[in-house]
């Protein structure tokens, strides 16, 4: 009876859809990024557990470095008018604005 389970099960696993692993090797659709930087911080306020912001110029994504990880997130969530706030789980230690370099905080 062992035997026979063996038997089966390898016949199972011949006879499998090999579909799945065709799925499993898609590649991801990149995401487009802005290729210049059009924008200048002026002004930052820090706090443990949160990032004030003052920026001029059009900027689409702020990147926000932390201990804990890093944060991205979209101008249009995040503020409006050239002024974000932006929650962080623990201390900024640096930002990026789109492509332009990142400013350190330390």
């Amino acid at each position: 009876m062992i035997l026979a389970s063996l038997v089966l099960y390898f016949i199972y696993l011949a006879n499998k859809p090999q579909n799945e692993a065709v799925s499993s090797q898609a590649q991801p659709v990149p995401v487009t990024k802005p290729t210049t930087c059009n924008a200048r911080v002026e002004q930052v306020g820090l706090s443990n557990y949160e990032l004030r912001l003052r920026i001029s110029g059009a900027a689409e994504s702020i990147v926000v470095y932390t201990e804990q990880g890093n944060l991205t997130a979209s101008t249009t969530e995040v503020g409006s008018a050239g002024e974000y706030r932006i929650r962080t789980p623990g201390p900024a230690t640096a930002i990026q604005i789109d492509d332009c370099s990142a400013l350190n905080l330390r």
